[in-house]
């Protein structure tokens, strides 16, 4: 009998013992619990677990979360460099280097005989992981630098892709993808369950509690089902904190958050043609806030909230490191990631952020809003 997509995931993930986890950065609000929940099940299993996640910061919102501090912003090296020697003929003596112009030279010295070019092989060790497991990723391109500088990586290691949105191209060996679900903590869940169902503690509720929350804005998307709203009964049972989550997600945001949501308000701006709402931040809004560019990926959550009639939103800051930096959600129909094309924007489908050297923050708001205008499609009646 074949094995279903869940079965081969969970045969594979008992058969590896250094895996990767990672995400696109800019969807850590909503799956970074489900990240951490992952890797801290798996660490019971004595599996060696890494999250990844390129250039990716901590969210403030998100640090209660056990292990937060973990994640790093890019891989580590994936291969040493061996170099063999046969010493069937002979032992070394002596073994010493220098380092001259920026090359090594490393000196061998037998106890007997000689030393030849033919008893000297060399090879690259295996990758640093056998598994990778993406989550919420549409496609390889919305992991960022650590897939384009690390293809032949990504190209030789088994991936297994859990996301919930259909847009996502099914690009892994294994897929568990599943649009009928609200996050990909669900499906998750299922998969935890099926590996062993008494591993998950309340750390691990917790966080996936966290993901189940954030993805779904409290549970008021559309897409919460009646399972989405068991399995937040269950993870409460195993002992997810709900009131620390609730806390920190909605009832703690710092008067620095809020001053610089009012700013992003004050200066809200919309062409309904377009269902386009935009709106910008200079460097004196963050000094005059207290505010870090922490901040930002919370106010960019509240601005799509808080704007559900726009089919895009885009942010432009100008940033205290004397960088515009410009994020954009896109709706229905259009991919963030081409909206701001010209400007060497990275993300996916659905999000994408780019930078804009040597200008100010009218001429960026200028130059993006004209572009993107230009290239959305104008909405049916």
């Amino acid at each position: 009998m074949a094995f279903t997509d869940q079965q081969q995931a969970v045969n594979l993930i008992r058969a590896s013992s250094r895996i990767l986890l990672t995400f696109p950065a800019n969807k850590a609000l909503s799956c970074m619990g489900s990240a951490l929940a992952t890797a801290l099940f798996l660490q019971k299993l004595d599996k060696k677990v890494e999250i990844v996640a390129s250039g990716f910061t901590l969210p403030g919102l998100l640090r209660f979360l056990p292990h937060s501090q973990t994640i790093k912003p890019e891989l580590p090296p994936l291969r040493k460099f061996i170099i063999t020697l046969n010493l069937e003929q002979t032992t070394l003596q002596d073994l010493s280097y220098e380092v001259i112009d920026k090359k090594l030279n490393i000196f061998l010295t037998p106890k007997t005989g000689s030393l030849s070019a033919s008893d000297i092989t060399t090879r690259a060790s295996d990758f640093a992981y056998d598994l990778i497991i993406t989550l919420d990723a549409p496609d390889l391109d919305s992991l960022g630098d650590i897939f384009h500088n690390n293809s032949e990586f990504f190209y030789n290691t088994t991936i297994i892709n859990i996301d919930s949105a259909p847009q996502n191209e099914h690009f892994g060996q294994i897929n568990l993808v599943d649009f009928n679900t609200a996050s990909s903590a669900e499906i998750i869940y299922s998969l935890l369950k099926e590996i062993d169902p008494t591993k998950c503690d309340a750390d691990i509720a917790t966080c996936l509690f966290t993901s189940l929350t954030s993805a779904t804005k409290s549970f008021s998307t559309n897409q919460v089902s009646p399972t989405t709203l068991q399995l937040a009964s269950k993870l409460v049972q195993l002992g997810a904190r709900r009131d620390e989550v609730v806390a920190h997600l909605y009832r703690t945001k710092q008067l620095s958050t809020l001053k610089l949501w009012g700013r992003v308000l004050a200066r809200l701006k919309s062409d309904s043609g377009k269902k386009l709402v935009w709106s910008i931040l200079t460097a004196d809004d963050f000094i005059k806030a207290g505010a870090t560019e922490d901040a930002l990926s919370g106010v960019i959550d509240e601005l799509i909230t808080s704007a559900p009639e726009a089919g895009t939103v885009v942010l432009i800051c100008e940033t205290t490191s004397n960088n515009i930096k410009i994020f954009a959600h896109a709706g229905a129909g259009e991919r963030a990631i081409d909206l701001l094309k010209p400007f060497e924007a990275t993300g996916d489908r659905a999000r994408a952020q780019a930078i804009l050297p040597n200008t100010n923050v009218i001429e960026a708001e200028k130059k993006v809003i004209e572009y993107i205008k230009s290239v959305i499609k104008t909405p049916s009646v």
